[in-house]
């Protein structure tokens, strides 16, 4: 499964020095992680709010590790 960075906004903020439209479910948790510092929480959707959690269970065993 690839995600399309365009259906969520902030994910698709989060990657703006990568150029590829699809991204990997272990790419997108990745990026959330290392930049969560740099993601606007007011600007979160419910879809990317639950993409998240997706990505947390699957990606990250259950762990969201974030810097603030």
């Amino acid at each position: 499964m690839l995600i399309n960075r365009n259906n969520y906004p902030e994910l698709n903020y989060l990657l703006w020095d990568y150029t590829q439209q699809m991204v990997t479910p272990a790419h997108a948790f990745d990026t959330y992680e290392r930049r969560w510092a740099h993601i606007d929480k007011n600007r979160l959707t419910e879809e990317e709010q639950a993409l998240i959690e997706q990505l947390t269970r699957d990606e990250g065993n259950n762990i969201l590790l974030v810097a603030s």
